[in-house]
Order: C-alpha cells, then sequence, then structure tokens
C-alpha cells in the first residue's frame, strides 16, 4: 500500500450520533467471549508473502474461502485478469462472504489480502498491512457466530458483507491505475449488477448492488502498539462515536488491556486513499478504521509478526466485534447515511 495523505480544511462536523446510534450514553455491550486460538491460527495462515500471482497468494485465497463457508457464509470469488506494471497480466481475486444474500441492505466488513511487491524483499509479509485486519474480519464472524447463525441468519431486512480485497498493493507506484485493483474491479460490477424485486423476475428493475450497502467498514493498518483511530468522513461520524463509546464501556468494566485509548472522537484532518475509494466515489458511506499515523514498520521488512503488539489486536478485537454486533442487532430500520445533494 502506498497511501498519500490529502489534507483538507475541515469547518463543521455533525458531532451528534446517527440513528443507529443515537441514545446509547447507557450502552452495555455484550460479553462476547475471545476465541484467541482462532485468531492465531488465522493469522499464522494469511502472513505468508502472498503478491498477487504467487504461490502465496493462491493459499490465503482457498484459506479465505474455505473459512468463510466454514462460518455458515455463501462465498462468492470474483475474478479477474488485469495488466498491470513490471508483471503484465495477472488474475486477481476479490473474495465476499455472505449472510442473507437476498436481504434488502448489507452492513459491509473489509480488507485486503494481498501483501505489497518489493523487488529486494520477495519475504515481505504486510502482518498490519493487510494480515492482522483480515484475521479480525474471520475472527469476527468466530466470536459472533452463534448470534450470526441462530438469530440474524434469514432476516430481510439486513445482510453481513465480509469482503477481502485483492490487489490493493501498488506494484510500482501508488496512482490510481496502479492501487485498489480489486476494490475498483468490485465496485464497478456492483455498480453494474441489479437486484430482482419482490414485484418482478426482471433483475434491471431492482436496486443497484451497491446502493444496498449501507457503510462499507473497511479496516487497514492494524496490529501495532496503540494505535489511534479518528473520524475521517462526516456521514459517518456517528458510527465512529459508537466505538469510542463502546470502548469507554468495556475499559469501564476492565475489559481491555493497558491504557491506551484507540478511538478518538474527533475529524482526521484529513483522508487516506486505500480500497474505498471506488466504493466512495459511489456514495457509498465509509467507516475508515486505519491508525494514524501509520505503524513505524509500515512498508519495511518489520510488518512482521515480531512487531505486532498483542494487547492492542486483543483490544482491538473486543470493541469491533461489539461494535458489529450493536449495528446488527439494533437495526430496525434501512439506515441512509448517503450524501444527497440540495
Amino acid at each position: 500500500m502506498s497511501h498519500s495523505w490529502y489534507f483538507i480544511f475541515v469547518s463543521i462536523w455533525l458531532l451528534a450520533a446517527d440513528n443507529v446510534v443515537a441514545q446509547q450514553s447507557n450502552r452495555q455491550s455484550a460479553n462476547w467471549a475471545d476465541d484467541e486460538a482462532h485468531f492465531n491460527s488465522s493469522l499464522a495462515l494469511i502472513l505468508v508473502p502472498r503478491v498477487v500471482g504467487s504461490r502465496g497468494h493462491t493459499q490465503v485465497r482457498n484459506y479465505l474461502v474455505n473459512s468463510l463457508n466454514g462460518l455458515g457464509f455463501q462465498t462468492e470469488v470474483d475474478e479477474f485478469k488485469q495488466r498491470v506494471p513490471i508483471f503484465g497480466e495477472l488474475t486477481f481475486a476479490n473474495v465476499i462472504g455472505y449472510i442473507n444474500p437476498q436481504a434488502q441492505n448489507f452492513m459491509a466488513l473489509a480488507c485486503h489480502y494481498d501483501s505489497k511487491y518489493f523487488p529486494n524483499d520477495p519475504g515481505f509479509l504486510g502482518a498490519t498491512d493487510s494480515a492482522v485486519p483480515c484475521a479480525i474480519l474471520l475472527n469476527t464472524a468466530k466470536t459472533l457466530n452463534s448470534y450470526l447463525l441462530q438469530q440474524f441468519r434469514n432476516r430481510n431486512d439486513l445482510g453481513l458483507m465480509l469482503i477481502f480485497f485483492d490487489g490493493e498493493e501498488a506494484f510500482r507506484e501508488w496512482t490510481n491505475s496502479d492501487s485498489v485493483y480489486g476494490s475498483r474491479h468490485l465496485a464497478n460490477k456492483f455498480a453494474r449488477t441489479r437486484s430482482p424485486t419482490s414485484t418482478s423476475d426482471q433483475a434491471n428493475l431492482g436496486p443497484r448492488h451497491i446502493d444496498r450497502i449501507e457503510v462499507l467498514v473497511l479496516l487497514d493498518l492494524i496490529g501495532a502498539r496503540n494505535p489511534k483511530f479518528s473520524s475521517f468522513y462526516e456521514n459517518t461520524h456517528g458510527l465512529h462515536s459508537s466505538l469510542v463509546e463502546i470502548e469507554q464501556t468495556l475499559r469501564t468494566a476492565g475489559r481491555l488491556e493497558g491504557n491506551n485509548k484507540m478511538f478518538l472522537n474527533r475529524p482526521a484532518g484529513g483522508l487516506v486513499d486505500d480500497d474505498h475509494r471506488p466504493f466512495l466515489e459511489e456514495n457509498v458511506p465509509i467507516l475508515h478504521l486505519i491508525a494514524t499515523p501509520f505503524p513505524d514498520s509500515w512498508h519495511t521488512p518489520r510488518d512482521n509478526a515480531a512487531n505486532l503488539h498483542w494487547p492492542s489486536i486483543r483490544n482491538f478485537n473486543r470493541v469491533f466485534r461489539n461494535f458489529v454486533y450493536e449495528y446488527l442487532k439494533r437495526h430496525t430500520a434501512p439506515v441512509d447515511l448517503r450524501f444527497h445533494r440540495k
């Protein structure tokens, strides 16, 4: 990944939570147990060199598919070919898992699974970038599995989508064309795909698939010591505030380690280019959970397991799984966080 900062002037931010998280000052987070054995085994199988087109890349892709199937998700592999700098034509594959694929709307959780190509470092692992986020998504599905399969499954109003993007990393230099290959392809595919309506068998009369995503929650650069997450987008600031409150609740209950405050109730003051870009261009609400400042190990040989900070990872897992559970559990009506022109 070669993210670049685009600093913008931030004048007014909505500090009130949206209708999903409003009036939650008396929140009591559910006591979902950790499954560290599952997280550690998942991370071990993902934390290999996995540049697009390599053997490790294929192994991780297959592991993601098998894991999602084993957790009760309906799995889709979005495979496509595209020419890239240095390597020529490569085969990419986004991996998508669904629960309630026919639902009216979705909460989408996402990260990328490819690792960056460095000609002088063929063993680059990309632990925070983005093996840990991949393991977090799988572990969230595992720890919430009883709820997802017994209570959430078969709902018509809301589905859960897990997206593992391929080809996020630039092969030569980060540009709009040499980056986010998988998310660009998938956003275009979702924008061209229409869902059948209940009153017609003609698929082209239904809503675009991309418009059924209520929010895309993108995880990146997670796993280093004491990460900080600020709010990037005005329309999802309420959701970010929910994370702030959940962290406070868990810390007060003694269920977090250390004293580092991860989620900050403040605007980021800038944007970071990432896999959300093509979805943002289609007006999909984005909750971007990327550590800023970036970890010191970013894009260096030190981005490996030895430099991960396990208490920070455990804390993130605990906050994030409660956030996902609350969004799904409290959802009683469609949530429209999209920007609308006046």
